[in-house]
């Protein structure tokens, strides 16, 4: 990589220029835009979860293991979705510990304070003995020594670019970039604010079959699998999407996946206004 000085004045200062246009008010319209109320602490971590997951996890060696079949679309729903909740319940573990109550209360926390985060998701994210809820533990996962280690590398490289972002602008800065980050890149992923709006239209269209999703002549469904049993009870199945998708058994959660969950077409994306 080149250092700044054998970068053009010119592109550098188009770089400074733009470093210099993100600050937390855009970030937090960014946010507003997207769904999410960024004076709402919950609501804030919900989409930061979904950033560092997407960063730290999922783009990462995993979307190879995936292309390879060790994962299959379902499982892929169920332990991402169970990932970001993991990262959600250390993020507001972690603003408890710190007496943060507040999104303008992480204004007040040190770089030391997000590094000793940083470092804990490393150690849960890559714990080989962690159980993924497609039922392997991610070393049976890897299944090769240099396999982990290639995620282990990914991990660590993104959680250290994920604290060394809060260096020089604080630490609200870089949750609320990163939390722009999945607000943004992820907006079909459980936590997102417009979640509820995905499953409730998914849950509108598996009985219609007038429904624009499944094509002219309800084409798209007749190439699906017949529905399998773990489908039968909407109510539950809404339920379990609302609340924990990482707990559908893998055929319905594969089934829900090929049906399209993720390529929905919503009324809007931003059901939260300031």
């Amino acid at each position: 990589m080149a250092d700044a000085s054998s970068i053009a004045d010119d592109i550098q200062r188009r770089i400074d220029e733009a470093q210099a246009a993100m600050t937390e008010e855009v970030f937090e319209g960014m946010l507003a835009k997207s769904g999410t109320d960024p004076a709402d602490l919950a609501a804030l971590l919900d989409v930061l979860a979904i950033g560092i997951t997407n960063g730290s996890w999922r783009n990462s060696c995993l979307e190879n293991w995936h292309a390879e079949g060790r994962l299959s679309d379902g499982d892929m729903m169920r332990v991402n979705s169970h990932t970001t909740h993991g990262v959600r319940q250390r993020l507001r573990g972690w603003t408890r510990e710190f007496g943060v109550s507040s999104s303008e209360g992480l204004a007040g926390l040190t770089v030391d304070d997000a590094d000793a985060l940083g470092y804990r998701l490393f150690r849960w994210l890559t714990n080989p003995e962690r159980k993924l809820q497609a039922g392997a533990t991610l070393g049976e996962l890897a299944r090769t020594e240099a396999d982990l280690d290639e995620y282990v590398e990914h991990a660590d490289q993104s959680l250290r670019g994920f604290v060394a972002q809060m260096e020089d602008k604080g630490v609200r800065f870089g949750l609320l970039r990163t939390a722009c980050h999945g607000a943004l890149a992820c907006q079909q992923w459980w936590g997102h604010p417009t979640w509820p709006e995905r499953v409730d239209r998914f849950m509108a269209m598996l009985d219609n079959l007038e429904d624009d999703h499944w094509g002219p002549s309800a084409k798209y469904r007749e190439r699906l699998l017949p529905e399998p049993l773990g489908l039968r009870d909407r109510s539950t199945v809404r339920a379990t999407l609302l609340k924990a998708p990482w707990e559908l058994d893998g055929a319905t959660a594969e089934w829900i996946t090929d049906a399209g969950i993720g390529y929905l077409t919503l009324t809007t994306n931003a059901p939260y206004t300031s």
